[in-house]
């Protein structure tokens, strides 16, 4: 019998990236692991990661990426900018351009500027 190897990360249609989510309660970057799969309630799919340092359960609405056609960044206006995560911060996705400049797309299709979340 194999032991089992729980995965480390969501499907990749699902997170298609290689880091895991800041904790949104203690800002902790590399100290969470992926629990897995969950329905709400209501229906909605998340995964749920776990905050190693603080304890804290995080909840990540499930999307299905990669989206084809990302926004222009704001700052240079370049048309090269890739999805890098949900925004646990604010409901939206983060977003970032090849000249390192960060963005929160929401899903009404307003950018929010990481100056302008605080």
């Amino acid at each position: 019998m194999m032991p089992h190897n729980p995965p480390e990360f969501p499907p990749v249609e699902q997170w298609p990236v290689l880091a895991a989510p800041d904790c949104p309660t203690c800002q902790c970057p590399a100290d969470v692991a992926w629990i897995g799969p969950a329905t709400s309630a209501t229906g909605t799919e998340a995964n749920v990661w776990h905050c190693r340092s603080c304890r804290a359960e995080i909840y990540v609405p499930v999307t299905h990426w990669p989206v084809l056609d990302g926004p222009d960044c704001p700052y240079c206006r370049t048309v090269v900018t890739c999805w890098a995560a949900l925004a646990l911060d604010i409901p939206g996705d983060l977003w970032t351009c090849e000249h390192g400049h960060e963005f929160v797309l929401t899903p009404e299709g307003l950018i929010i500027l990481p100056e302008d979340a605080a």
